[in-house]
């Protein structure tokens, strides 16, 4: 495999007041060291639906467009959790770009972006049973991600795990949580953070995950009560 010292970066999973699109160019040193080079980000839900355009601003502006010398050698989105519509949108334009490029496209979740910072942190405190990355979802909802998976959560039906967590994201106040929870400063992951989990997936450090959105929830769509209409004739 051939060093990779440019990446692409997309991120339009953010959801609820959070909303937003990033798309950024990294770039990753010889000695491991990763460079922000260029970055484009917008506030609300239409510009994750648009990273498109945040996209080839960030590239204009590294230099890195289509024809230059130097483009992108991997192409990095977050698949999740977060925005049905900024998810499905961050991963079909970074599939596009990845095919355009002939290069490969690696998904990675916000936590795995931010568990190296997080490990840090619980490992700096006193008797903590590990993190919990806390995101703003709809309904009354927040997802709750820990380094076993992800998961939707009723507020309302919420039950503290036992024990004293860190507690990251940018939901991580909505939460009830038990005396001794240490609230950690990391809310969403930075461009850098992504590129280094997706080049560490690159490189089999990390089990392997599809560039393709994650669901947590089930599809809200139902079935007509008459079912599906017969085929054409």
């Amino acid at each position: 495999m051939s060093t990779i010292s440019r990446i692409l970066v997309l991120d339009g999973s953010a959801a609820g007041d959070a909303a937003c699109g990033l798309a950024a160019c990294v770039s990753v040193g010889s000695e491991g060291a990763y460079a922000l080079i260029a970055q484009q980000k917008a506030a609300g839900k239409q510009a994750a639906e648009g990273i498109g355009l945040l996209a080839g601003q960030a590239l204009a502006q590294a230099g890195w467009q289509a024809g230059a010398p130097l483009q992108p050698q991997l192409v990095a989105v977050v698949v999740g959790p977060g925005s049905f519509t900024g998810l499905r949108a961050s991963c079909a334009t970074a599939a596009g770009y990845a095919l355009g490029l002939g290069v490969p496209v690696v998904g990675v979740t916000r936590g795995e972006a931010l568990r190296s910072v997080l490990d840090t942190e619980v490992k700096k405190a006193d008797g903590l049973q590990g993190w919990l990355l806390v995101t703003a979802a709809r309904k009354g909802r927040v997802f709750v991600e820990t380094v076993a998976g992800v998961q939707a959560v009723a507020l309302v039906d919420w039950q503290p795990p036992e024990g004293r967590w860190l507690v990251a994201g940018d939901a991580a106040t909505s939460l009830p949580m038990p005396a001794g929870t240490v609230l950690s400063e990391s809310a969403t992951p930075t461009a850098e953070q992504i590129a280094a989990a997706a080049l560490a997936r690159q490189k089999g450090e990390l089990g392997p995950r599809e560039a393709l959105p994650l669901y947590v929830d089930p599809p809200e769509a139902k079935l007509p009560a008459a079912g599906l209409r017969s085929a054409p004739v």
